[in-house]
């Protein structure tokens, strides 16, 4: 039992929340950021005295001065607490830009300010001179591991998207008063959880921020998280040694790469491979299993994974997509590679899937009243889908109209890797779609989605993907200059490999014949045949 609350808590902590968001935010913005025409605005009041601007709702539990160090300014690091546990961190730099930035939460959130990757991005904001925020949303996941804070329906709530929104709020009330000047622009940025964050927050709030990146967001959440419960249920039915991997990488590659037109290791559209574990990865002989082969099981069990979870052989949700099989850099370091496939679908030795142990937590902990012992090895995917329509009032961002945020000039930017196997990359395309037919072709004026070849869950793959969408965002919100492209590149060992052209949607990279095809300038954007 205790081995088990250690993995929980492992996973609560460390998985989800190093993918807050992709990292490469303002990488670019020395060279391109212009400051736009906004003077710099000095604090109007001492660090000390932000204590004086608690409410009855939100408590200031400290205000404190860091100096500059490290190339960060110096600036007044504020720690509150929104009734009832919201928590939550705004940071002051003693020259401001007049833009606030927030950066999303990873998983089932309830991480620190100071937990893994979120110091870092932290730093690059207030490196350019924004005020920063951040949030728990809510709970604390160490004493909370995954789903089950959602015991408490208050928790539910913020976690869905209360938090959020009074944070923002909360933040920009303390910045307003601090500089005696109100913010001029807001912008959110998060991934995965973030993404969805980011999406509800314009479904929901669209006053709060004027520019949204939304990174790969789970924006149909319980669908989602109900398919990996199924999918670590397959895989556990029919281990597959991620070894095997391999074998099914070569295969489909080997099939798909070159109907993009260029045979370079990346599928730019997995929809067009009609790869079949079983028709194009060796099979083993009957009764046999070996390293060079997959059994009749393990491919079906593969073959499931693609397909995605159907009731009554309809489909429920998006399949995982090809090409993901692949050894890249991983999406949890960013660096050390592995099969796409390891950790989200296939478990560690002595461990499970994380898709897996997020499904089990969120079927148990979501119902409308959570069941801690629910017996998760019986649940009627025909049925019991219907017991969450509480949790997809409150957790799901997939309200296609926008109009709110239009109104106002608001732009979104969402991006999502083509190879991501943490989450169904088509979830976003049929979003967008649906976006489109609601707010009308004018879409791509204020909603533009990028979908990334070969990446994984907000990072990592075996393609470029670090490109800096908030950059683009800013210079699109500020200036009106829509991205037309995103130039994203892959780095292996420190230097840089390919660079490509990323497209908004439906737009596709095509290599234009001459130049060399790791150079983003030998493509274009065209759209698909």
């Amino acid at each position: 039992m205790v081995a088990t609350r250690s993995i929980a808590v492992a996973l609560a902590l460390m998985s989800p929340s190093a993918l807050a968001q992709n990292g490469y935010s303002f990488t670019t913005a020395g060279e391109s950021m212009v400051r736009y025409g906004v003077a710099p605005t000095q604090a109007a009041m001492s660090c000390a005295s932000v204590s004086s601007l608690a409410t009855a709702e939100t408590a200031i539990v400290s205000a404190r001065l860091i100096p500059a160090a490290d190339g960060v300014p110096e600036h007044c690091r504020v720690t509150g607490l929104i009734q009832p546990e919201i928590r939550f961190e705004v940071n002051l730099p003693s020259s401001w830009n007049r833009r606030f930035y927030m950066h999303g939460n990873g998983g089932f959130a309830g991480e620190t300010p100071e937990f893994a990757s979120r110091p870092l991005h932290r730093a690059n904001a207030l490196k350019m001179a924004f005020a920063t925020a951040q949030t728990n949303t809510g709970h604390d996941a160490a004493s909370e591991p995954l789903a089950t804070f959602a015991m408490s329906y208050q928790k539910r709530v913020d976690y869905a998207f209360r938090a959020v929104h009074m944070t923002a709020v909360e933040a920009k009330r303390i910045i307003a008063a601090y500089y005696a000047r109100a913010t001029a622009f807001s912008y959110w940025d998060g991934c995965s959880t973030g993404g969805r964050q980011g999406l509800i927050s314009a479904q929901r709030f669209p006053q709060d921020f004027d520019g949204i990146v939304a990174g790969a967001p789970v924006l149909n959440f319980v669908d989602t998280v109900i398919q990996s419960l199924w999918n670590g249920q397959v895989m556990v039915e029919t281990p597959v040694p991620v070894a095997k991997m391999k074998l099914v990488a070569d295969a489909a590659y080997a099939r798909c790469d070159a109907k993009d037109g260029l045979k370079d290791g990346l599928m730019d559209d997995p929809r067009r491979c009609d790869f079949d574990p079983a028709r194009d990865v060796a099979q083993c002989p009957a009764g046999q299993d070996g390293e060079n082969c997959l059994t009749p099981a393990q491919s079906a069990a593969i073959k499931k994974i693609y397909d995605g979870l159907k009731v009554d052989g309809k489909p429920v949700h998006f399949g995982q997509p090809i090409g993901a099989e692949a050894v890249g850099a991983s999406s949890m370091t960013g660096v050390a590679p592995e099969s796409g496939w390891n950790r989200w679908l296939i478990a560690p030795p002595n461990g499970r899937a994380i898709q897996h142990v997020f499904g089990e937590s969120f079927v148990r902990y979501f119902l409308p009243k959570s069941d801690p012992n629910l017996d998760v090895s019986k649940f009627d995917y025909a049925k019991d889908r219907a017991k969450y329509a509480d949790a997809r009032a409150l957790l799901n961002a997939t309200n296609p109209d926008l109009g709110g945020l239009r109104a106002r000039g608001g732009k979104i930017l969402m991006y999502f890797g083509w190879a991501d196997t943490a989450l169904p990359p088509l979830m976003a395309v049929d979003y967008y779609l649906k976006a489109v037919a609601t707010n009308g072709f004018t879409t791509p004026e204020f909603f533009r989605l990028f979908m990334v070849p070969g990446m994984f869950h907000c990072r990592g793959g075996v393609g470029p993907d670090r490109f800096d969408a908030m950059t683009a965002l800013i210079n699109w919100v500020e200036n009106g200059v829509a991205p037309a492209t995103l130039v994203a590149a892959q780095v292996d060992k420190g230097k840089v490999v390919r660079t490509r052209p990323l497209c908004p949607y439906p737009f596709v990279a095509r290599y234009s014949g001459s130049g060399s095809p790791d150079e983003q300038a030998s493509f274009a954007c065209k759209a698909p045949e």
